[in-house]
């Protein structure tokens, strides 16, 4: 029996079209950076009314995967790092002022499958992973040591690229190169003092700040595991409560 289409289904026409419009998301249908097609335009495409286009479009923001700027049109929605807990690391450069780390990209490989990585991910235990070992570096110093996992059958592409090729930003790189938008993740925090770490000088039993990442992807699957080591002397936890 085959599958049914969108047209066949029993559902209102405005979820039909909040449907078509998400596959679209999916497939890099609509550059991130740029609005989506207005609710004229698309009222105009799928020869509706605006109010079924703007139904559709609503149930998509309130999904998280659109956002409305006024004055500027509707944007795909992406997560707001603001809120990640790599905030509370403080670095000052010579000068004393805070300063932002750079990313660098030190190596990437394909990897045998590891189970707790894999479980992480949501893929089979037998799937082959792309691991990347990244550093963030403040004046030349190394703040942040990151090890990242991602799904070899989604991210094969990154392969052929050397690791100075890679940008400071990470996830706009998937997008152009594996079709990867990242729109959520969760991230949790703890400590470690079982790691041996180079990069941040780091022996077993010295301590270190462990934040553990997992991003998903517009169809809300995981596609990076992520861990983030850095030392304790450079977290500050603040919040202001009100």
């Amino acid at each position: 029996m085959s599958t049914a289409t969108l047209s066949q289904l029993n559902l209102p026409l405005y979820e039909r079209i909040r449907i078509d419009i998400q596959a679209r998301l999916v497939e890099q249908g609509w550059d991130p950076d740029l609005p989506i097609p207005t609710e004229q335009m698309l009222a105009q495409e799928y020869q509706v009314s605006i109010g079924t286009i703007r139904k559709a479009i609503d149930r998509l923001v309130q999904e998280g995967m659109l956002y409305k700027a006024q004055g500027r049109g509707t944007f795909i929605k992406q997560p707001d790092f603001k809120n990640s807990l790599l905030r509370f690391f403080r670095f000052r450069n010579h000068e004393g002022k805070q300063a932002v780390p750079t990313g660098m990209v030190k190596s990437i490989r394909k990897v045998p499958p590891t189970p707790a990585i894999n479980k992480h991910l949501q893929i089979d235990e037998g799937m082959a992973l792309i691991e990347l070992q990244r550093l963030r570096i403040v004046e030349n110093k190394v703040v942040l040591s990151e090890q990242i996992w991602l799904p070899e059958r989604l991210f094969s592409d990154l392969l052929r690229f050397e690791p100075l090729e890679f940008g400071n930003l990470l996830y706009p790189f998937y997008y152009q190169h594996c079709g990867q938008f990242i729109s959520t993740a969760k991230e949790t925090l703890s400590f470690t003092s079982e790691v041996e770490d180079s990069d941040l000088n780091a022996r077993k039993g010295d301590m270190l700040i462990k934040i553990e990442r997992l991003a998903y992807n517009l169809e809300n699957r995981p596609v990076e595991y992520r861990i983030s080591l850095g030392r304790p002397e450079n977290f500050k936890y603040e919040v202001k409560i009100s």
